[in-house]
């Protein structure tokens, strides 16, 4: 157990959280275990280390307990993390990961920065990985929904979210129902332009910079180098007409112009499907 709990310790903290896991007696044959500072084993521990290094011990204590398991039981973690935790965040992460290739791992989590270091940390080791939503609505807690929250999904689920959407404003078209139309397709281009914002980020920059992610991914770098000035052109036709379009219909503006039909919208989220497609395939043609 003590090798074991060291050995989970360093792989989440290095050794800048000294601590060791000593037995403190027993009842009917099943032992009891505490944990204790090296520098002073008679300190409280909890008065001592962060919230952040309390939580890599509760972790390694229970990866250590239970590694004695004869069983792969799937295993729930509700906020392992916490912004308090930041400086431990992603070594956590790597380590369920890394226990996610014995057993299923299930995660809650209010904290995307964690959510994408899991995400891409699973990614790298090509893992199963599903990602849902929960939310509360008009019909009651726990609502779920496939993917990440709009403001956090990746262009592919964007680019899905927001064709369904083109095809249910179209009944409003067809309706004639001009006022929920205009405002379900300045909706939809306002997220459309939040969409090209996004393809920037996955998709032309190769995720080398990222929004809520505390680093700079270098290992995609090269990908960057396929970037041609029609591909830039592209974007910043598509992304002024999706601004255009939203701006001429702020209502602070007192502004009421045309939006475009069904067809144009579908037309106009395909562009950007398009050039993402483009993109990748050039990079993954980079030797």
């Amino acid at each position: 157990m003590r090798d074991q709990f060291q050995s989970e310790i360093v792989r989440l903290a290095a050794e800048k959280v000294r601590v060791e896991i000593v037995r403190s007696g027993g009842q009917y044959g099943s032992p009891n275990y505490q944990v204790r500072l090296f520098a002073n084993p008679k300190a409280k521990v909890h008065m001592v280390l962060s919230e952040g290094e309390q939580t890599c011990v509760a972790l390694a204590a229970f990866l250590t307990e239970l590694a004695t398991a004869s069983h792969k039981s799937a295993l729930v973690f509700d906020d392992p993390v916490t912004s308090l935790d930041h400086r431990w965040r992603e070594k956590v992460a790597e380590r369920l990961v890394e226990e996610s290739r014995a057993r299923q791992i299930i995660v809650f989590t209010h904290d995307m920065v964690f959510v994408n270091d899991l995400h891409d940390k699973g990614a790298r080791e090509g893992l199963p990985m599903k990602l849902v939503s929960l939310s509360r609505g008009p019909a009651g807690t726990g609502m779920v929904s496939e993917g990440l929250p709009w403001q956090h999904a990746g262009i592919r689920d964007r680019i899905d979210k927001l064709e369904k959407a083109a095809r249910e404003a179209r009944k409003l078209y067809d309706a004639n129902d001009e006022e929920g139309y205009r405002d379900t397709a300045v909706k939809i281009y306002d997220r459309l332009r939040a969409t090209w914002e996004r393809g920037l980020e996955d998709v032309a920059f190769a995720g080398v910079i990222h929004r809520h992610r505390d680093y700079i991914d270098t290992k995609n770098l090269k990908r960057v180098t396929v970037i041609e000035g029609a591909d830039v052109e592209t974007f910043r036709k598509n992304f002024k007409k999706c601004s255009d379009l939203v701006e001429a219909h702020d209502p602070s503006r007192a502004r009421d112009g045309a939006v475009p039909p069904p067809d144009d919208i579908l037309a106009d989220i395909k562009i950007l499907a398009d050039w993402a497609e483009s993109i990748r395939a050039r990079q993954n043609a980079l030797t």
